[in-house]
């Protein structure tokens, strides 16, 4: 029975996965054991809603990869340790911007590796840069140093996008993280359960022996 109570353990605290957030264009996450390490350097791919592979690489030092998408599509991202532990998972379409083109069979999408545990906001404030320059050019009110700074509708849901997933996507991982440790506290119930039903079985049947010696 000691055995049987243990086996199991050893299977979830190498259990591999995977978890990934959308932001915008941009697609980040990481790899991780089911005790909470990384792996060094995992392989991993990703793919399009039709299975098509469109990008591979693999992970940084800390089990995290950072990608650029060009198309709105669900992305599936797999990825793999090499000995035999492997995990996938799906970002949707819904977590990325509205704005961008949705993918299709003439204009599939596209898959660009980013540098891995940078600081999202820098996408942010260079999209602000850029898109400030044609403020400054079309020469709008000025006052002393200062300039009205006009944006677009799109550029407003990209800036309010981005806002709410930084604010969203914190909880998100917490709540897989969480989910992680409910699967262990299961396992563990589990076991106890059965180990009880063997263990009550057995005192019934020893106790029912010891009856009919005395009789």
């Amino acid at each position: 029975m000691l055995l049987l109570a243990l086996a199991p353990l050893p299977a979830w605290a190498h259990s591999f996965h995977v978890f990934a957030l959308g932001d915008g264009d941009v697609i980040e996450g990481y790899a991780y054991f089911g005790g909470g390490a990384r792996p060094h350097e995992a392989a991993f791919s990703v793919e399009d809603s039709t299975g098509k592979t469109l990008f591979t690489g693999k992970t940084n030092d800390e089990g995290e990869f950072r990608l650029k998408i060009d198309y709105l599509d669900d992305y599936t991202i797999r990825a793999n340790t090499g000995d035999g532990h492997a995990a996938s998972y799906v970002v949707k379409a819904s977590e990325l911007s509205d704005n961008l083109p949705k993918a299709s069979a003439k204009s599939p999408a596209t898959v660009s590796a980013l540098p891995a545990g940078e600081d999202s906001d820098n996408d942010s404030t260079a999209f602000m840069s850029s898109s400030n320059q044609p403020a400054a050019t079309q020469g709008t009110a000025t006052s002393g140093d200062t300039q009205r700074i006009t944006i677009t509708p799109k550029q407003l849901s990209d800036l309010v996008s981005h806002a709410v997933a930084k604010q969203v996507n914190p909880l998100r991982e917490q709540i897989v993280a969480y989910e992680n440790k409910v699967r262990f506290s299961d396992i563990i119930g589990g076991l106890g359960i059965i180990i009880g039903i063997f263990g009550t079985i057995a005192w019934w049947q020893a106790r029912s022996r010891v009856s009919t010696k005395s009789e």
